[in-house]
């Protein structure tokens, strides 16, 4: 029983997982797919009205993307410029025919 006070602290760790979230508007609702690229992993973002969003917890560190795949056949990058662990991250961006911007980017890093 002793050894849980050594183990215990150990995995608690890895239990605690930051969620970041990433957003693209769509008002105009001409993206009919959007996917991010991020850690060699690929995550569809979910629709809500108009928009599409995903929250994922962030395990490596450097840039990434989110795909777009518009209703005229016509795909555009949402870059994103770098991501860390253990940060709390939000980024939303958003979308025309155009092509996308951000619209906000929150980082902070908890205590």
């Amino acid at each position: 029983m002793k050894w849980l006070v050594f183990v215990l602290p150990l995995a608690l760790p890895a239990c605690s997982r930051v969620e970041n979230t990433f957003v693209v508007e769509d008002e105009q609702r001409a993206v009919v797919a959007a996917n991010l690229l991020l850690c060699s992993e690929e995550t569809p973002l979910r629709r809500s009205g108009g928009r599409f969003s995903v929250s994922k917890a962030i395990d490596c560190e450097g840039s990434g993307r989110i795909a777009l795949r518009y209703a005229s056949g016509s795909e555009h990058d949402c870059a994103i410029d770098y991501v860390t662990p253990g940060a709390v991250q939000s980024i939303t961006f958003r979308a025309t025919e155009k092509g996308c911007t951000v619209f906000n980017h929150f980082v902070s890093f908890p205590p």
